[in-house]
């Protein structure tokens, strides 16, 4: 597989043929089944089960009347847009992996192959170029909040997505389509991955995935998270009491663009930071691999390989268990649509005892309490994560600030 050489030598990629399942070592009978991989099969077959309804319910849910006025366009097109690439990454790249794995060759054919290392590069690349779309709209939303209300439409974002895909399927169709640039990856992927004739041209190719990507997402998060925090702070220390009575409308106006804008940027943010958790090993294992010319065990491949694949699913899973609102409406979605059951209305006999002062209410309104508690505090623990000024802190080895108080909470003071 691999000529040594001299460093400028090219790489060979094992024949497909080999590889396959027709191949006359297995005999009339045909490859068989090992224990390992009927494990790794169960395993692909689960996360393909799971990619598939995470992302059709979040398509569904956030593109529905109910959610609209939980969430701004421009958000939602980029959300069904990382759905929809995930997707289209459970469909077609994840179920082509049971059979090899169980059996441990292809069983299909040189096109099929061929079309799935194209998938693979080009749909893996578009989901990182989603995600900095995003970062870089949650940053011009909380530092030009005016400009960016003004100027943000629907015909640009998806003009700017479809451009991605268009790069991202130009530039691996250039590097998968000639012949030899594509391969079995028996150990890793369990499917056909691109072919890199170089050792520089496999370190390039996972550098400028992972670390451009990184980059941008730490820099927008910190940066609007940072800025969030100092005009919070001023508006609380500016705050007189005349003034307080004079923005009081204002207020109000703002408040509900403030909150959405907040929420949404909260469930990126650990969306690109789900996506940096899953890939950063992958990541690693492609330049140890390359720079070295050795061959992780096989198992090992296995996992860290679709662990980084399985970020499609994580991803839809965040953005249910960050947002109350979605689990809300997801909820009442699935009984209707699915269940058929109508939604229950609480009579009027049922309103009065829950707002009475026993202990069918005090429960109710704690467990209410506890829901926004939660959201409230992995918020706070997010916006530490990725803000600028707590990681300048932890560089000097001061600990992060203490999260700001509401303006609430200074009137109750007071």
């Amino acid at each position: 597989m691999r000529s040594i050489s001299s460093k400028s030598s090219l790489l060979v990629p094992p024949s497909l043929h080999n590889s396959s399942c027709t191949h006359p070592r297995y005999g009339p009978v045909g490859p068989t089944a090992s224990l390992g991989g009927l494990v790794q099969g169960t395993i692909i077959l689960t996360l393909f089960v799971g990619i598939i309804i995470a992302n059709m319910l979040v398509i569904i849910v956030i593109n529905s009347r109910r959610y609209s006025k939980y969430i701004h366009a421009q958000p939602r097109y980029l959300l069904t847009s990382l759905a929809g690439n995930d997707l289209a990454i459970g469909l077609l790249i994840t179920p082509f992996g049971v059979l090899p794995a169980v059996y441990g060759c292809w069983p299909y054919s040189d096109m099929l192959c061929q079309i799935q290392a194209l998938l693979r590069g080009a749909l893996t690349q578009q989901s990182a170029a989603i995600l900095i779309c995003m970062a870089v709209d949650r940053y011009n939303c909380m530092l030009h909040p005016v400009s960016y209300h003004k100027h943000s439409n629907k015909k640009g974002c998806m003009a700017l997505l479809c451009l991605t895909l268009v790069t991202s399927l130009t530039v691996f169709s250039t590097l998968v389509l000639p012949r030899g640039s594509y391969y079995f990856n028996a150990s890793g992927l369990a499917a056909c991955d691109p072919f890199y004739t170089r050792a520089s041209l496999r370190i390039l190719a996972a550098c400028t995935f992972y670390f451009p990507t990184t980059m941008v997402l730490m820099y927008c998060y910190g940066s609007a998270f940072h800025v969030n925090k100092l005009r919070l702070k001023r508006s609380v220390s500016a705050a007189s009491p005349q003034q307080e009575i004079s923005t009081a409308s204002m207020e109000k106006l703002m408040a509900h663009e403030r909150r959405l804008s907040t929420n949404a940027s909260r469930t990126m943010a650990a969306m690109s930071l789900g996506f940096i958790v899953m890939v950063t090993p992958w990541t690693i294992q492609e330049v140890v691999v390359a720079c070295t010319g050795s061959k992780m065990p096989p198992f090992l491949d296995f996992m860290i390989t679709w662990l980084a694949l399985s970020n499609s699913f994580w991803n839809p899973f965040l953005y249910w268990l960050l947002n109350n609102n979605f689990r809300r409406i997801s909820k009442e979605i699935f009984l209707q649509k699915v269940l058929c059951r109508k939604p229950k209305k609480p009579s009027e006999a049922a309103i009065r005892c829950c707002t009475s002062t026993g202990p069918i209410a005090a429960a109710i309104a704690s467990r209410s309490d506890l829901e926004g508690m939660s959201e409230r505090y992995w918020g706070e623990i997010l916006e530490r994560t990725v803000s600028s000024s707590s990681l300048q802190a932890m560089s000097r080895g001061v600990p992060p600030p203490l999260p700001l108080p509401t303006a609430a909470a200074s009137r109750r003071t007071q």
